[in-house]
């Protein structure tokens, strides 16, 4: 099936006090639907990429949810069409 998931876990707000737990959460989400859905794309945001060492292959870049980015309005429309 093609299907896309698209995972939001904002930490930071411009006016509003900042949470902790919303990127941490939604990365859990995120991970789960890599792993046991069928889905073509599983898609952060705010997204940040990580290095993870990997000795046989190297340095392999990996997307994870941010947080501590910030998401413009514009961005999370865009990313919803």
């Amino acid at each position: 099936m093609s299907r896309d998931a698209l995972i939001v876990g904002i930490n930071r707000y411009q006016f509003l006090k900042s949470l902790n737990a919303p990127a941490t959460h939604g990365e859990a989400i995120a991970q789960s639907l890599e792993h046991n859905g069928d889905f073509r794309k599983v898609i952060r945001l705010p997204e940040a990429i990580q290095t993870e060492a990997i000795q046989t292959e190297g340095d392999r870049k990996i997307a994870v949810v941010s947080d501590s980015k910030t998401v413009s309005l514009q961005k999370l429309e865009k990313s919803l069409e």
